[in-house]
């Protein structure tokens, strides 16, 4: 059996004995986990300094292996050290997916890897789980509520005393001829309708996702729940003429379509969630207390949050957009366009900025968006005026909420035209 070993986003210098096994391990004196792909972005920090193993967490929560098979590090939720309420990302998640538009963003939230050995933890530490199912539900909810897609698909059936599309004759043969069933006709032909693979696929995880709800006491509230019910009663009718997937293993090919393009995220997430309990929906229970290798980005997830709170209070079209691209990679967290309210947003994930001014480097970073002429055009601001720079930074202290009169409320020393609000998360 592995060991586990906890620490906590936003807490360094977490320090463990190393075990003789593990040295040869860290003979490079340091390890450092990269999220995904990007060499640039690390979950967490190792270093083996005199039979001393210290831990650096960053804004990544999850669990990983440090040894395969031997010690694994879980990286949990906090605020920050003195605070030792966790984040409820479940309610950040919930929240931040109210707003439409960031259903389309949810592409670089987490990052799982399924072919790594599969971890053992507590069952109330499953934070996977329900991460997979709320990105689902929410997906589904919009695609229910613009209409499901219908497309050609081949039906195979035994029809009486007629015949449909071309005679399969070696089925025919088989099973009908054979059996003295003269009348019968073993036929294959096109139809046009729901009951395709996409949606059969999706009709097949709703009821995996029903019946993890059902079971599942450890991330959701009460009133969570009733949300995500609620939800499952929404999409259910839509898929009553549609068969559930016989193959769960099957592979789907979702093309882009304009319109219906949630159809993709879709069944993207929906993968994860029949991989994540090993395709067999009489082991949900089993499953919860093993998982994949996985990481969230509590950054990342910070943008949503923020973008779902300030959209509904600049509800108009175009009002507030989230992550324009100008100058090719350039990429801005928020833009508010309201008329009188025109700034650059970013998002910081890091509560010491209560007290302290945000760092040089990140004044640089908002200066430079607030100068590019294609974020001028972009507001449709004349050049000889300023454009306001907004830092919004998490904070126990703000308010849950933000409101219009609060964002220029406090303007940042020594800097002409920024400013930085602070926003309370909710707590477990």
């Amino acid at each position: 059996m592995h060991q586990l070993l906890y620490a906590s986003e936003h807490y360094n210098g977490h320090t463990f004995t190393v075990w003789e096994e593990l040295i040869p391990f860290f003979s490079k004196e340091t390890y450092s986990k990269p999220f995904g792909k990007l060499d640039d972005k690390f979950c967490f920090e190792i270093t083996h300094n005199h039979g001393i193993l210290s831990v650096n967490s960053s804004y990544y929560i999850g669990v990983d292996w440090i040894e395969r098979g031997k010690v694994a590090l879980f990286v949990e939720p906090k605020l920050n050290v003195k605070n030792e309420n966790q984040v409820n990302f479940m309610s950040m998640l919930i929240d931040s997916l109210d707003a439409p538009e960031n259903i389309s963003h949810l592409d670089g939230l987490f990052d799982v890897n399924f072919d790594e050995t599969w971890i053992a933890i507590p069952q109330q530490k499953d934070i996977l789980s329900p991460i997979l199912v709320v990105q689902f539900l929410k997906l589904l909810k919009g695609i229910v509520r613009m209409g499901l897609k219908k497309s050609y698909y081949t039906v195979t059936e035994s029809l009486n005393s007629k015949i449909r599309g071309k005679i399969l004759v070696g089925q025919q043969i088989k099973k009908n001829l054979l059996q003295n069933r003269h009348t019968s006709t073993i036929c294959q032909y096109q139809e046009f309708g729901f009951n395709f693979p996409e949606n059969q696929f999706l009709k097949t995880v709703l009821s995996f996702v029903e019946k993890y709800l059902h079971i599942s006491d450890s991330f959701f509230s009460k009133p969570q729940k009733r949300q995500l019910n609620e939800i499952i009663d929404y999409c259910a009718p839509a898929f009553a003429n549609v068969d559930e997937l016989q193959d769960k293993r099957a592979e789907l090919r979702v093309k882009n379509n304009v319109f219906f393009k949630d159809y993709v995220e879709a069944v993207r997430i929906g993968k994860f969630v029949l991989k994540r309990f090993s395709y067999n929906i009489n082991k949900l229970s089993e499953s919860s207390s093993m998982t994949p290798p996985f990481w969230v980005d509590m950054s990342k997830l910070f943008e949503l949050y923020v973008f779902g709170k300030l959209k509904t209070i600049f509800s108009g079209p175009k009002e507030i957009t989230y992550h324009d691209h100008f100058l090719g990679r350039k990429e801005t967290d928020v833009l508010i366009r309201a008329k009188g309210f025109e700034a650059v947003v970013d998002c910081k994930y890091k509560p010491r900025y209560l007290r302290n001014n945000p760092s040089l480097e990140d004044m640089r970073q908002l200066a430079g968006y607030t100068r590019l002429k294609s974020v001028y055009k972009k507001l449709s601001i004349s050049t000889d005026e300023l454009i306001n720079g907004l830092i919004i930074f998490s904070s126990q202290e703000g308010e849950k909420d933000i409101k219009r009169e609060d964002l220029y409320s406090t303007p940042i020393d020594e800097y002409v035209g920024f400013y930085k609000l602070g926003i309370a998360l909710p707590e477990i």
